[in-house]
């Protein structure tokens, strides 16, 4: 089972191998004298420091493991801490660049092209690339996790406090009664402040969207006036994910900003290659609209698939959002069905 205790301690699991390897590979031995014994510590002592930084250790490993290999008898084990090192720097581009190239060409005179460099060059490149890959990995998993926090708890909060201020308002209340409301409101806008800024530091996009039908429901009951349902029933599934989204998203922030009673008009069009959407509804003098977590990470969403998608004040003073998206996303070979 991969508990806390096994996470803290597989770093140092990989260490020791990193050095037993080093050792058993005849990368450092006792002939080599003492000159031998500290490039090899060098070499090795900065990877229980690379989850803290792995620039630092990259350069240290890499400078310790170049001088190795041009003062003693050159061992393909010599450049496996710098694997290690350029697995956890990954996005350091121009550090791990310059590692590849430089253990590349202290390997050359010893051992020439093949055997040698192209070796070397070869094994720091897959060693870069699969870190590349791990903290691709990890930036998904970050954006679905910010991106299921805003589906559910802004969403949910933003109903708790429109129907909060419709009862502040239009309630007969007591003084406090009215006290205690100022303090659930206080504490609900606190969180939706707490929620958008950990959104902001989560941000970096194949998750599941929000339940269209339930939002809506829980958005009506709130107040939110429809013209009519969306219908999405005709659209290929990464294509209706983004557009189950964008419609939650709008309504989200035509009640959140102009309260209850408000009337949203939802338009889906397929013209073409594409689908049309459009959100329109009469703003209110209370509150400015947003341009929060929610629109900024649709808008990435939906360029990511050669979509685009606008939200201005119309002329006229409406909130007006319109999202153009092909019927078949980038990656996927289900065509939308009409």
């Amino acid at each position: 089972m991969d508990t806390p205790y096994w996470r803290r301690l597989r770093p140092q699991l990989v260490n020791a191998v990193v050095v037993a390897a080093f050792v058993v590979g005849g990368a450092w031995s006792w002939r080599q004298g003492w000159p031998g014994a500290l490039l090899s510590a060098a070499q090795l002592l900065p990877l229980f420091a690379r989850h803290r930084a792995p620039g630092v250790v990259l350069a240290m490993t890499t400078a310790a493991t170049v001088a190795h290999l041009l003062v003693g008898p050159p061992r393909n084990t010599m450049y496996l801490p710098v694997l290690i090192a350029l697995y956890a720097a990954a996005g350091h581009r121009i550090g791990c660049g310059l590692a590849t190239a430089a253990v590349g060409a202290a390997v050359f005179p010893a051992k020439g092209i093949f055997d040698g460099t192209l070796l070397a060059v070869a094994a720091c490149g897959t060693a870069w690339l699969l870190g590349v890959e791990r903290r691709r990995h990890a930036a998904e998993r970050t954006e679905l996790a910010a991106r299921r926090l805003h589906d559910t708890l802004a969403q949910s909060t933003t109903v708790m406090l429109v129907q909060a201020e419709a009862l502040r308002a239009g309630g007969a209340l007591t003084e406090a009664d009215r006290a205690r409301l100022d303090t659930v409101l206080a504490a609900g806008r606190g969180a939706l402040t707490l929620v958008r800024r950990t959104l902001r530091e989560l941000h970096d996009q194949h998750d599941l969207p929000p339940d269209l039908t339930e939002v809506l429901a829980r958005l009506r009951a709130a107040g939110l006036v429809l013209d009519h349902d969306p219908r999405l029933t005709g659209l290929a599934r990464p294509v209706r994910d983004i557009a189950e989204r964008i419609i939650a998203e709008t309504a989200t922030n035509a009640l959140r900003h102009n309260g209850p009673g408000v009337r949203l008009h939802l338009g889906v069009e397929v013209t073409g290659d594409a689908v049309r959407i459009t959100a329109r509804n009469a703003r209110s003098n209370r509150k400015p609209p947003g341009s929060g977590y929610g629109l900024t990470s649709l808008a990435e969403q939906v360029a990511a698939v050669h979509g685009t998608l606008h939200a201005a004040e119309t002329g006229d003073g409406e909130w007006l959002v319109t999202a153009e998206l092909p019927l078949t996303c980038p990656g996927s070979p289900v065509a939308a069905r009409r």
